[in-house]
């Protein structure tokens, strides 16, 4: 393990499927009211249910010192309507290696990705977090709306800002 070494960010391949379960998992543990999904749900999925989420979606995965330390996933809209649209989905960076920077680079993975491809990137972001505001709104993202208990878990609601940032058309 070489010190140091820069970070390395690429899509995830389907070798990859055991890394992205436990960084995956570990963000819906740690981080519940970050996701829609459910550690219990996803935890109960065998190790091909991962394998396909990785060949069916873009799945950027930030490696530093040679382990996966964080992820974020990209995806074109479906229908004719829709596919001028991206959607970056499930992002996690581990509690270790946050304010590295790794945040960052994979949102700027993944805008490098969908510009030349879709007009313009959405996400959605639970209004509690305001470090992944920041960091959203830092990399050109803006405040479209706003969601009222958009996220319901153990009886209490998560509202959810949703945002934007437009890139050149195609």
């Amino acid at each position: 393990m070489a010190i140091n070494a820069p970070p390395q960010i690429r899509l995830l391949v389907g070798a990859d499927a055991a890394l992205y379960r436990d960084v995956r998992l570990e963000g819906l543990k740690q981080s519940p009211e970050a996701f829609g999904s459910v550690f219990e749900f996803e935890c109960e999925k065998p190790s091909s249910w991962f394998e396909a989420r990785i060949a069916h979606s873009e799945i950027f995965g930030a490696f530093s010192g040679g382990e996966l330390q964080g992820i974020a996933g990209y995806r074109v809209q479906d229908g004719p309507k829709q596919n001028h649209k991206g959607l970056l989905w499930g992002m996690y960076v581990r509690p270790a290696a946050r304010n590295s920077g790794l945040g960052r680079l994979l949102v700027e993975a993944v805008v490098k990705r969908a510009s030349g491809h879709v007009e313009l990137l959405q996400l959605t972001v639970v209004s509690e977090n305001l470090a992944a505001r920041r960091l959203y709104e830092s990399l050109g993202f803006a405040k479209y709306g706003h969601e009222a208990r958009a996220l319901k878990q153990n009886g209490r609601y998560h509202d959810e800002i949703l945002m934007v940032r437009f890139l050149a058309s195609h």
